[in-house]
């Protein structure tokens, strides 16, 4: 089977000449339709620019990307829209302050030219993340935090993109909402089929929600291994070792 996500040798860097710095060193994973995978490292370890450029953020990198078979080369066209989405760290900011949340969620439809029924996708995506349909009347600052990342997550689905791009959607949140998001984000998973890539600095949010995990240090990718062997201390590497022992600290 196809895989939904291929990267071989992505390289990224910033600057020219003496003052060009690399940021990924040849990064190269592949996950499987419906995986969970996660990315972890310490800040400054490349993970959250894997993201931005498989979102389009970043789109000087080199290397080969394949999304459902198909190759990216960093666009961000309608196509990719609905191929791939990306939910951020923080919901608030991520939000515009003076748009409610049926703004929000209807902008992507508008865009790809998708109006009709567009209240009524708006009532069925609102339900798959279980917030009252009475929210589409409110604005970011009338909800909280948790709140706001299920209409991050909505805006993310409302396409019904195979592919989610999680840039650590919990570490914005208080530890009760963060089991609240990572329990909604198995079981949209779990009805849709999803593949989800997942950053984040949290082993323990990784374990909660991902398959398998790999670990990046210095923009390289040092070891990859399932989530069970990530708990059960199998890792082979130093670095995810020290990882490992700080996050049981």
């Amino acid at each position: 089977m196809t895989a939904m996500l291929s990267i071989h040798d992505l390289r990224l860097a910033f600057g020219e000449g003496p003052q060009s710095r690399t940021v990924l060193h040849g990064v190269s994973l592949e996950i499987a339709r419906g995986e969970a995978f996660g990315l972890v490292g310490e800040s400054g370890s490349g993970k959250t620019s894997v993201l931005r450029c498989l979102a389009g953020q970043y789109r000087h990198w080199q290397g080969e990307v394949l999304m459902a078979g198909e190759p990216y080369r960093g666009e961000r066209s309608p196509a990719h829209a609905r191929r791939a989405q990306m939910v951020f760290q923080d919901p608030y900011g991520s939000l515009h302050p003076r748009h409610t949340v049926r703004t929000a969620l209807a902008e992507p439809l508008r865009v790809q030219g998708q109006t009709d029924r567009l209240d009524e996708r708006i009532d069925e995506v609102l339900q798959q993340v279980g917030l009252p349909l009475h929210f589409r009347f409110r604005y970011p600052h009338q909800i909280s935090g948790g709140q706001r990342q299920r209409v991050a997550i909505a805006r993310a689905l409302i396409l019904k993109p195979p592919l989610l791009l999680l840039d650590e959607p919990t570490s914005a949140l208080d530890v009760s909402v963060q089991a609240e998001i990572l329990n909604l984000l198995a079981e949209l998973r779990r009805q849709h089929g999803l593949t989800y890539l997942l950053v984040s600095h949290d082993l323990g949010v990784v374990a909660h929600l991902c398959d398998r995990v790999a670990v990046m240090q210095q923009g390289r990718i040092v070891e990859t291994l399932t989530c069970d062997a990530l708990c059960n201390d199998e890792a082979q590497h130093p670095y995810t070792q020290a990882l490992v022992v700080a996050a049981q600290a």
